[in-house]
């Protein structure tokens, strides 16, 4: 049941105090206690104090009795395509800017509605993401953080056709300058590039790298002018330690990864690996009309060298990020996929889960410093849910009590 309530006390500000919340203490930074009070000022976690602790300031507290449930830090979703809200690549092409941006609104809705305050959005056609960005921190729309990529960048490749709006086309170093500097001239964030094929591009094979080492040397290059990173699409081993090499954030998918690549990343402190269990198991059900037969065969034969792979580069001890890559429908269908994907389709460990979906993600997007933990001073993104996710991340497939972004009560 939950208890909200206002308590007048003398003066007009307001402080919100979130009561006998139960709080992790691998997310909590600052108290040792298991169950405490946490304050929020404005945007800011204010205090974090033993449980029944009254504020010295002259407040209006609106008061959350958390009951014992566990709040956390608002959730990371590191690989969105906010443009997708049906994986059918003809629907896509053929809805308007205008559904493709409301379907992006929606789809932000639906993640924050789930407990996600940050988003990363890698790849989006009509520039989407950066739109819906941009309404939610103009206060036009609630929603969650939203970073974006824009296009991404990709050279001439057999496979582009299938998702076509959602790529811009550049060959060789000077053509992947000015495509990077147009996507952040748009105003998008950092730059996504494709360095492999891709299961779901007809005729493309995953396993071969398309692009050159000095290609994504000048896009990492380009990103970095502009104070900025590049996010790689990687299935393939060579791919793989080629965006390593070139000094890219991440590596996204990581499919076929092996015991090189994870010895490179393990040796680097500049980037990282997002794994996305939950497309591999939307791609391995029968019954998704979504799925064709050849892409149903292609992720079977690749589901368990993935799993091998991913469960190996986690027991390496590698900081992952938390990535889904999934569409709106699968998100809707199957709340917490990504979480149920890393216990069920890889096999992390409960706790292990919770820190790559907030600490690990904060920290490999940059935004370590003001959010992933339960910390004074810290932006006020947070999540009560009722049970104990770090020992049972299946709490985390149900609807959160409270989410709260920015200091503000969204859900």
């Amino acid at each position: 049941m939950r208890k909200t309530k206002i308590r007048k006390i003398n003066g007009g500000n307001i402080m919100i105090v979130i009561r006998n919340c139960r709080l992790v203490k691998e997310l909590t930074e600052g108290f040792d206690g298991a169950v405490g009070d946490v304050y929020i000022d404005n945007n800011r976690i204010a205090a974090i104090t033993a449980p029944g602790s009254h504020p010295t300031e002259e407040k209006t507290l609106i008061e959350i009795d958390g009951d014992g449930r566990t709040l956390i830090p608002g959730l990371c979703e590191m690989h969105a395509h906010l443009y997708g809200f049906i994986y059918n690549p003809y629907e896509l092409q053929c809805a308007t800017e205008g559904k493709i941006v409301f379907g992006a609104l929606d789809f932000a809705g639906e993640y924050l509605k789930q407990g996600f305050t940050t988003i990363r959005d890698c790849g989006s056609s009509y520039n989407c993401a950066a739109s819906v960005r941009d309404a939610i921190k103009a206060g036009i729309v609630k929603g969650p953080r939203i970073v974006s990529c824009g296009l991404i960048i990709t050279p001439t490749e057999t496979g582009n056709d299938t998702f076509s709006d959602l790529y811009l086309e550049a060959d060789g170093p000077e053509e992947m300058r000015k495509a990077c500097r147009k996507e952040l001239q748009k105003g998008n964030d950092f730059i996504k590039l494709m360095v492999s094929g891709a299961f779901m591009n007809e005729g493309a094979d995953p396993g071969i790298q398309v692009l050159e080492p000095e290609e994504i040397e000048a896009a990492v290059s380009a990103a970095a002018r502009k104070g900025t990173y590049v996010c790689a699409h990687c299935h393939g081993t060579d791919s793989i330690k080629a965006a390593i090499t070139a000094g890219v954030r991440t590596v996204e998918h990581g499919t076929f990864i092996d015991d090189e690549g994870i010895e490179m990343l393990k040796n680097n402190e500049n980037t990282f690996l997002t794994p996305t269990g939950a497309v591999g198991l939307y791609c391995l059900d029968e019954s998704n009309p979504d799925v064709s037969a050849e892409l149903l065969e292609l992720s079977r034969e690749a589901a368990e060298i993935e799993i091998a792979n991913i469960n190996k580069a986690y027991h390496a001890g590698l900081k992952l990020g938390f990535g889904s890559d999934i569409d709106l429908v699968a998100l809707r269908k199957h709340p917490g996929y990504e979480f149920i994907a890393r216990k069920e389709y890889y096999t992390f460990d409960d706790l292990d889960i919770l820190l790559q979906a907030t600490k690990n993600s904060a920290e490999i997007m940059g935004f370590g410093h003001f959010l992933g933990t339960i910390k004074v001073g810290k932006l006020a993104d947070l999540v009560l849910v009722d049970g104990n996710p770090d020992e049972d991340i299946y709490v985390m497939t149900k609807p959160p009590v409270h989410v709260i972004k920015d200091g503000e009560i969204l859900v």
